[in-house]
């Protein structure tokens, strides 16, 4: 009895001092504004009540700018302001280089050595100069262009294939067959999908690939025990063993792509002869393995649901699609499609890309970590391991910087000057700072290319009787939750599309 009594008297008297300290350390902590949380989750119950980047706004609306968070056990704040935004990635950005820890960074991404997850340090920075100054340079963009010209053909075969039968079009499906082979062709001089009309088999195992690569991308942010606990509980995390099981079947795939590569006799270079040169042999396996898989889960469901957005917006606005098939007409007549190098010639169609990534961001959130000492961030005191929220797609939303932010208007950005490529802090469909996509020019090529042909080539509506949803579903990517279904109808001469088709099919 007496033993029993001494140790509830010790733990009341540790729990009081505990509570002691931590009141103490509050009380010299200057913490942003937030909302009531609970014991152990935190305020994880607030986020799950719709698409997290709406979530969030929906608490800075109510808080502020710059909101204090519990994701669980972990610290976090939220902020939703381009002027906190510049500061994050600016002058602060060197006490935020990396992003927190997650289930999927561990046990997918090789214990954090993808470029999107790896800390900020000599790694991270050679992996990253890699693709800037190699794979992702102006000159080796245009060297791939002839990829993405044989998929444009393929592509604008099954269109018109499509229109000849009457049959709605599923957009995403046919977009992502453009987009994954594209890549893999510039990188591993393979192309593995079919589109339905030519009644080829597309690889199974590519197939496979395919799924994994969307599974991996959607596991990013799919909320893990793992990610909300101090590391000494992550064992309890049911999810893990999936995630391994999920890294294994991507890791066979791509050990059999880098392997048959290191075979072929061809004389064309690609992206992975580049990695493999730059690699040492031991080294190049696992380096080579992981910026391949880095390269096709950002570079092909991203450019797919950009351009599904941008075509989901205009076809609601007939007026600003016929202003952008005029440009496209007057640029390049009514005899052939869009070429690379018509693009430069296309403001309008800027306007459109730039309006469709600031009202539909393909990434409505960054992330980024505390790492380095305590710092602070719009006078508030940040703690070491705080979870730092950029709410992007809310930046795209504020009133106080856009006019109208819920309408679709273009000629926003034909009145004002803004940079989409991380400077200019009120727009950053690509980051910012030091962790700013390095894939953003070949993105963006793609993206315009792709737009560019859809509109001048074919006129676009719903379905008869049909009303398109515009509901959006978070996934790591802000993908429409209801793919778009259209109509499609040739506008051009019927020579204007077999002469781009002609290069490679006849």
């Amino acid at each position: 009895m007496d033993l029993t009594l001494s140790v509830v008297v010790s733990s009341l008297l540790l729990l009081f001092i505990l509570a002691v300290v931590i009141i103490s350390y509050k009380s010299r902590v200057t913490s942003p504004p937030g909302p009531w949380g609970l014991p152990l989750i935190g305020h994880l119950h607030l986020l799950a009540r719709m698409p997290l980047h709406r979530a969030l706004q929906s608490m800075s609306q109510k808080h502020g700018p710059i909101v204090s968070l519990s994701l669980g056990m972990r610290p976090a704040i939220l902020i939703s302001a381009p002027a906190l935004a510049r500061e994050l990635f600016t002058s602060q950005d060197v006490n935020f280089p990396s992003k927190p820890y997650t289930s999927v960074s561990e046990h997918i991404d090789y214990n954090f050595r993808s470029i999107g997850t790896a800390p900020y340090g000599e790694y991270y920075s050679s992996i990253r100069k890699l693709c800037l100054t190699e794979l992702f340079t102006a000159r080796n963009i245009d060297s791939f262009s002839w990829i993405r010209r044989e998929e444009l053909s393929h592509l604008l075969s099954a269109i018109l294939s499509r229109a000849s039968h009457g049959q709605a079009l599923d957009l995403r499906k046919t977009l992502s067959v453009f987009s994954f082979n594209s890549i893999t062709g510039a990188l591993m001089s393979k192309r593995y999908l079919s589109h339905e009309h030519t009644g080829a088999a597309s690889s199974k195992e590519a197939m496979e690939f395919k799924n994994w690569l969307i599974e991996v991308l959607q596991r990013v942010m799919e909320p893990c025990l793992s990610n909300f606990v101090p590391w000494y509980l992550r064992w309890l995390d049911w999810k893990t063993p999936g995630l391994r099981r999920l890294h294994a079947k991507v890791d066979k795939f791509l050990q059999m792509v880098v392997e048959e590569h290191k075979k072929s006799t061809r004389e064309q270079k690609d992206f992975l002869d580049i990695l493999l040169k730059a690699f040492g042999e031991e080294e190049a396996y696992a380096k080579a393995n992981l910026l391949v898989r880095d390269l096709m889960v950002a570079g092909t469901e991203t450019s797919v649901t950009g351009t599904e957005w941008l075509m989901a917006a205009v076809i609601q606005e007939p007026r600003i699609l016929k202003k952008a098939q005029q440009e496209l007409h007057d640029a390049v007549g009514n005899r052939r499609m869009v070429q690379e190098s018509d693009l430069s010639k296309l403001g309008y169609l800027d306007a459109i890309i730039k309006e469709s990534l600031r009202r539909y961001p393909i990434v409505p959130i960054y992330i980024r970590e505390c790492q380095g000492q305590a710092s602070k961030l719009g006078g508030y005191d940040v703690p070491k391991g705080t979870i730092v929220i950029v709410n992007s797609w809310a930046l795209g939303m504020d009133p106080v910087v856009w006019e109208n932010p819920t309408q679709f208007l273009p000629e926003r950005f034909l009145a004002r000057s803004i940079d989409i490529k991380g400077q200019d802090f009120e727009l950053l469909p690509f980051g910012s700072g030091r962790r700013r996509c390095p894939g953003m020019p070949l993105g963006l090529r793609t993206m315009k290319l792709l737009v560019a042909n859809l509109i001048h080539g074919f006129d676009w509506s719903v379905e008869p009787g049909k009303i398109q949803s515009m509901e959006d579903c978070f996934k790591s990517t802000c993908i429409m939750k209801h793919p778009l279904q259209l109509v499609v109808t040739p506008r051009l001469p019927k020579d204007a599309y077999t002469t781009q088709i002609h290069d490679f099919f006849i």
